[in-house]
C-alpha cells in the first residue's frame, strides 16, 4: 500500500474507532483503540495478499464449495468463509475500512458486511457501487475444463472489480421487493431506513440458512431456528404477513418450520378483515415488501402467491359473508396482465357456502366449470381444482360424473400431450389424497374399475398406485419399476404397455370385492 495513504488511512482510523470504542481499565482509551484498530488493519490487510480468488455468488448464497472446484480452491473460500464471518462481529470496525486505498480489502469489507446479514448495513455496502478497481478473481458456481461463466457473465480466473462485488450484493436485497436493477437503491432504501424488519430481509436470512437448497439438510437445522426464532418476535401482524410472505416465496420443504398451523394461528390472530383487505389488493401492511397494492407484473405474482395460500385454507380464514369479495376478485383478476384468473377464487367460495347453503356451493361451482371450461390452456388443472372441491364437500355422491371428468380430463392430456403442468388427472388424485375422506377407497375403486383405465398414462397410474399403497406394508408396485424414467419417456412402447398393463391389473385385483 501506498506509504502515505496508508498513514492517513490509518489515521482516520483510528479517530472513527476510538469515537466507538470503551477503554481498558488499565490501558488510556486512545492507546487500546490504536492497538485494536492497527491490529484489525494488519489482519484484513494479510488476507488481502492471502487470498486470490473471492467467490461474490457463494458468499451472498453462503454455499462456500462448488462442483468442479479444485480441493485447495474450496480450502480456501472455506477459509475466507470464516474470515468474514469473524469479521461480521465487527462491523463499527469494518464501516471505517470502506475507504481502505486496497481495493482487495475493500471488497473484504463488503463480503464481512454482507455476511454480518444487517440491512443497516446496505448504505455502506451501496456506497461502492461505482467503484471500478479491480480487485479478487472472479470464481463461478462451477467450473470445468473449459471454465464455467457465473451470473456476471465472467469466467473463472477474470478480475472482479470492487463496484460488480458490491452492485450483486445490493441487487440480493432488492430482488425480493422486486426491484432488480440496482440504481433503484435510494428509493429501496428511502421506503426501509426506518424499519426494524422486512419480509424481504427475512427471506435473504432464510435463503442463507437453508443455502437455497431442497430438501433442506438436517446440519443446517440450527441456522433456519435462529431466523424462525427472531421471525417469531416480531409482532402479530408483521409475524402472520411475514409467515405467508416466506411460505410463498421459499422453495422446497420449508413448511417443516413455518408449519400450516404455525401461519393459521397467526393469521387468526390477524383476522378475517385484514385478511380479507389482502385479497382486495388493499393496504394490508406498513412493510414496503408487502405492498401489493401498488406493485405491477412481480406483485401480481406475489398476491397470486399469497392470495392462493389464504383460498386453500379458506374455511379456517375466511367467513361466508366474504363470498361476494371472492367472486369479484376472481373478476378482477380475470383482467389482470399475465396472470388471469384462477379457479381457487370460486373453489373458496363454494367451501365458505357450503355450510350454510350446499346448493348454493354447487351452483358456484358448476358456474365456475364455465369460465374455467376443459378446453382452456390449462383446463384440466383449473377443473381439477374444482371437482376436487366437489369431492371435499360432497365425497362420493357425484361419483358417476366424477369417474367421467377423470377420463374426459385423461383424453386431453392424451390428446395434448400435456405434461405435469396441466394434468388434470393427476392434479385431482393429489387433491383426493390430501382430503383423506373415509369414502376414498369406493372413489378409486370406481375409477380403476372403469373400462377406460386402459387410457391412464404413466403419471396418472403411479398417483393411482401410491393411493392403493397408502397403509401397505409393502407397496403395490415396486418404487424403482415406477419411477423409472424410461416409462415416462419415449422408451419401448411394447415394453411400457406391458409394464402398464401388469400395473392395471394389480390396481383391478387390489380394489376387487
Amino acid at each position: 500500500m501506498n506509504t502515505m495513504l496508508s498513514q492517513v488511512f490509518i489515521g482516520n482510523l483510528i479517530i472513527a474507532f476510538v469515537a466507538t470504542s470503551v477503554a481498558d481499565d488499565d490501558v488510556p482509551a486512545t492507546d487500546a483503540s490504536r492497538l485494536v484498530a492497527i491490529d484489525f488493519q494488519e489482519r484484513i490487510e494479510a488476507a488481502a495478499t492471502r487470498y486470490e480468488y473471492f467467490a461474490t455468488e457463494d458468499i451472498i448464497s453462503n454455499r462456500p464449495t462448488r462442483q468442479g472446484w479444485s480441493r485447495d480452491l474450496m480450502a480456501e473460500q472455506a477459509r475466507l468463509i470464516d474470515d468474514l464471518r469473524e469479521w461480521s462481529t465487527h462491523s463499527d470496525v469494518l464501516q471505517t475500512f470502506i475507504a481502505h486505498p486496497d481495493p482487495k480489502v475493500r471488497v473484504l469489507v463488503l463480503g464481512a458486511l454482507f455476511v454480518s446479514e444487517d440491512p443497516q448495513q446496505l448504505p455502506n455496502i451501496a456506497s461502492l457501487v461505482g467503484d471500478r478497481s479491480m480487485a479478487f478473481k472472479h470464481v463461478p458456481f462451477s467450473l470445468n475444463s473449459s471454465g464455467m461463466r457465473g451470473n456476471a457473465g465472467k469466467t473463472a480466473g477474470d478480475p472482479q472489480s470492487v463496484g460488480e462485488v458490491a452492485q450483486s450484493m445490493v441487487a440480493a436485497y432488492l430482488g425480493p421487493a422486486f426491484k432488480h436493477r440496482p440504481t433503484g437503491f435510494a428509493e429501496y432504501w428511502n421506503a426501509r431506513k426506518d424499519r426494524k424488519t422486512c419480509a424481504g430481509w427475512f427471506l435473504i436470512r432464510l435463503q442463507r440458512a437453508t443455502r437455497n437448497q431442497s430438501p433442506l439438510q438436517p446440519q443446517y437445522r440450527r441456522d433456519i431456528h435462529r431466523v424462525i426464532d427472531d421471525l417469531n418476535t416480531l409482532p402479530v401482524d408483521e409475524r402472520a404477513w411475514t409467515q405467508v410472505y416466506l411460505r410463498c416465496r421459499c422453495f422446497g420443504d420449508i413448511e417443516t418450520y413455518l408449519t400450516d398451523d404455525a401461519c393459521i394461528t397467526s393469521l387468526k390472530e390477524v383476522g378475517s378483515d385484514q385478511i380479507v383487505k389482502l385479497l382486495k389488493r388493499e393496504r394490508f401492511s406498513a412493510d414496503p415488501d408487502l405492498r401489493l397494492d401498488s406493485m405491477g407484473s412481480d406483485g401480481d405474482t406475489l398476491h397470486s402467491w399469497m392470495s392462493h395460500f389464504v383460498l386453500r385454507r379458506a374455511r379456517m380464514l375466511l367467513r361466508a359473508q366474504d363470498v361476494p369479495i371472492l367472486l369479484a376478485c376472481e373478476d378482477v383478476q380475470r383482467k389482470t396482465p399475465l396472470l388471469g384468473a384462477t379457479p381457487y377464487w370460486a373453489a373458496a367460495a363454494a367451501e365458505l357456502m357450503n355450510d350454510t347453503d350446499p346448493a348454493a356451493a354447487r351452483q358456484i361451482i358448476d358456474e365456475a366449470f364455465g369460465r374455467f371450461p376443459l378446453s382452456g390452456i390449462l383446463g384440466g388443472r383449473h377443473q381439477a381444482v374444482l371437482i376436487g372441491m366437489l369431492w371435499r364437500l360432497h365425497g362420493t355422491e357425484n361419483k358417476r360424473s366424477m369417474v367421467d371428468w377423470f377420463y374426459e380430463s385423461q383424453a386431453l392430456v392424451t390428446q395434448r400431450k400435456s405434461d405435469q403442468s396441466n394434468h388434470g388427472p393427476q392434479d385431482f388424485l393429489g387433491i383426493v389424497e390430501v382430503a383423506r375422506r373415509p369414502d376414498t377407497n369406493e372413489l378409486l375403486g370406481a375409477l380403476v374399475h372403469d373400462s377406460r383405465l386402459d387410457q391412464a398414462d404413466w403419471a396418472t397410474l403411479k398417483a393411482l398406485i401410491d393411493l392403493a399403497s397408502d397403509g401397505l406394508p409393502m407397496p403395490l408396485v415396486d418404487r424403482n419399476e415406477l419411477y423409472n424414467s424410461n416409462l415416462r419417456q419415449q422408451g419401448n412402447e411394447d415394453v411400457k404397455q406391458k409394464i402398464f398393463a401388469d400395473w392395471r391389473n394389480k390396481l383391478i385385483s387390489h380394489y376387487s370385492p
